[in-house]
């Protein structure tokens, strides 16, 4: 699944790179990011939640895999940990 979706992410580099072949390419720096579904929607979310100017999200090839900017690495991972630790069951004394 992994190698599918980094072929489709590398394929639709390409295509825009031929669709645009007479302007420059820029890069973008980022951070391939997979996951489970319930964490890609909890991504997704925050990255919705957020004001257009502050969105991280670079683009998101399927369910489970998204590519964002890196500097929102430490913040998602935070996230994902608060997530976890809200709805972990903790047996009763």
């Amino acid at each position: 699944m992994k190698e599918q979706s980094v072929c489709l992410w590398v394929y639709l580099l390409f295509r825009e790179v031929y669709r645009h072949k007479n302007s420059m390419v820029n890069a973008i720096k980022g951070v391939f990011i997979s996951c489970d579904i319930p964490m890609g929607q909890l991504i997704v979310n925050m990255n919705n939640s957020m004001p257009s100017s502050q969105r991280f999200i670079i683009h998101v090839l399927d369910s489970t895999h998204l590519f964002v900017l890196p500097h929102v690495e430490q913040m998602i991972r935070s996230a994902i940990a608060e997530f976890r630790n809200q709805n972990s069951y903790e047996k009763p004394t």
